[in-house]
């Protein structure tokens, strides 16, 4: 063991800076360890330490306690807020455990008490200069892991906004702009195959002007072809040397014969190539780069897939619009509520599995939140509609029964304690003392008054009101909810309970919501012997008013 650790010793290129105000002892110091192999940097004040730590690659800090000016104990604060993973030995000319306790509580790694002996010196030293290579490694791991999982939620976010990418192309430049960004590249394309299977380039960064447009590669052929044909990643450290792929021309656009091609696998096969090439640094690419922009790869294809299923989704919507008008534009609707959740749900969901290690509580809770509020939100959308078309086709099963209207509407409310607090709206309650019961269906009357609340919520601006009033009269409960946000006109009071209907344009100005919710809202109300009607307010936001009748004993034989 002695020999071993000798060896180390005397083969380590690693440099010590020695903070000594005698020169006596510090050339006590340095001779040992330049004998033993070290580089040894000598400072004879504390004041010359933080321009050393910049010019000097440092393993290890020595500094003597007990100095005029800056002091060892400051010298060894210096160190730490400049390079905390550098470890420092402090050497004292006395033997004080209170000075010793001081010294290690502010981030010593060693305590050294004069004189002491060679070998005692240069095992604290060799300790030191392991324990700085363990630090700079854990630090390195440390910035490859928040690098990789920065760029998967930067993917997230390529996820998020191809909901609102007008176009596929304009899909493929948000991709590529992350990938050069990720990787740090300089040059990348994305590869497609055409009509007639060639693999094209649709998307490129760092290219010569024409050479995207000439690039035509039959599958199996060089590097993409074989790729694409094969279904996994190629990771070149130098095309020349390789061996398997015929290197092309590439009019001195590499500076370096390095490459990584990653096939963009989707659900029903490889949709096409990803190559990067030049890293910035002018490294060869490793297999770190491989694992990360393979996540790229898969985040990237999902977002295609998304971008080209909602595609279809409307496609179907038009072919069906001769045949209904209303049911084509609530595909279309459902098609742009449903892909957002979704895609929160399947990206986060991704990101925790191939990151948790890396993941922090806080943002473990965070991503737990939005996979939650993304399922919540599509169980919401298709309920509604599979209500809906129960309704519609006559197969719902309706049982009229005596419903506490103040529980149901507490009941909505704190469901939407969330969205209530963060847009900071003021909620008043104002219901007619004592307890009543309204007549409805225990499964759909509710459903029905979450929707107004919902509305009330979401069409509202930020730290507006919600107002729910009620009065008794003739046999009903009139109730009355409130909002000051958007105001929907008198002359749409018919149009916005039509089946499948909403206001504004699809592509332009679409409201969030699918166009269920109030014409679910008149039936279920209506066919419990209710009301609902659209309640002008000049301007002032939107209010709803409800007329609810009253439970009844004639209601208790009363079921359909």
């Amino acid at each position: 063991m002695g020999q071993t650790k000798d060896k180390t010793i005397r083969d380590t290129t690693a440099t010590v800076l020695v903070v000594e105000d005698e020169v006596f002892f510090r050339q006590v110091i340095a001779d040992p360890l330049r004998a033993a192999g070290y580089t040894v940097v000598e400072a004879g004040s504390g004041e010359e330490v933080p321009a050393l730590l910049l010019h000097h690659d440092l393993a290890v800090v020595l500094t003597d306690l007990e100095m005029p000016g800056i002091s060892g104990l400051e010298v060894l604060q210096q160190v730490r807020s400049l390079d905390p993973d550098l470890p420092v030995v402090v050497i004292s000319a006395h033997q004080d455990f209170v000075q010793a306790r001081e010294v290690l509580r502010a981030g010593a790694l060693d305590y050294l008490v004069k004189p002491f002996a060679e070998g005692e010196l240069l095992a604290s030293v060799e300790r030191a200069v392991v324990a700085c290579a363990a630090n700079r490694t854990a630090h390195r791991n440390r910035e490859v892991a928040q690098r990789r999982l920065a760029d998967l939620v930067l993917l997230r976010e390529i996820a998020e906004t191809a909901s609102g990418t007008v176009d596929l192309q304009s899909l493929f430049e948000l991709i590529l702009d992350t990938v050069v960004s990720a990787v740090q590249v300089q040059t990348a394309s994305l590869m497609l195959p055409d009509e007639e299977g060639y693999l094209t380039i649709r998307a490129a960064r760092g290219l010569p002007p024409g050479v995207a447009e000439s690039v035509r590669i039959a599958p199996g052929d060089g590097v993409s072809g074989h790729v694409f044909v094969s279904g996994e990643p190629v990771l070149l450290a130098d095309i020349d040397q390789d061996g398997r792929f015929t290197p092309s021309g590439d009019d001195g656009q590499y500076s370096t014969r390095s490459a990584l091609s990653l096939p963009l696998k989707g659900r029903a096969g490889v949709l096409g190539v990803l190559n990067v090439n030049n890293k910035a640094s002018g490294e060869i690419f490793s297999a770190a780069d491989r694992n990360l922009l393979d996540s790229v790869a898969y985040q990237a294809t999902l977002a295609m897939e998304n971008f080209q299923l909602v595609n279809r989704l409307q496609e179907k919507a038009h072919q069906l619009e001769l045949m209904n008008r209303t049911r084509s534009r609530m595909v279309c609707n459902l098609s742009h509520e449903l892909r957002t959740p979704l895609t929160a749900v399947l990206g986060f969901s991704e990101l925790i599995l191939q990151c948790r290690p890396q993941i922090s509580e806080v943002e473990l809770a965070e991503y737990l939140e939005k996979i939650l509020d993304g399922s919540t939100q599509m169980e919401r959308l298709i309920n509604g509609m599979l209500l809906l078309f129960s309704i519609d086709s006559g197969t719902a099963y309706w049982k009229l029964e005596p419903l506490d209207l103040f529980a149901i509407l507490q009941q909505g409310l704190a469901d939407l304690s969330g969205p209530i607090a963060k847009r900071q709206l003021q909620v008043r309650v104002d219901l007619p003392s004592g307890l009543f019961n309204v007549a409805g269906d225990s499964e759909k009357t509710p459903v029905a008054l979450s929707s107004l609340l919902d509305n009330a919520v979401k069409f509202n601006r930020d730290g507006g009101r919600i107002e729910i009033t009620a009065e008794a009269t003739d046999g009903f409960i009139r109730l009355r909810i409130f909002n000051n946000g958007v105001c929907v006109p008198a002359s749409f009071a018919d149009a916005i309970f039509a089946p499948y209907n909403q206001l504004g344009e699809i592509d332009v100005d679409k409201p969030s919501g699918v166009g269920i919710g109030l014409s679910l809202c008149r039936i279920i109300i209506e066919h419990a012997g209710g009301r609902i009607n659209l309640d002008p307010t000049d301007g002032d936001g939107t209010a709803f008013i409800l007329e609810l009748p009253l439970w009844d004993a004639a209601f208790a034989a009363n079921e359909v």
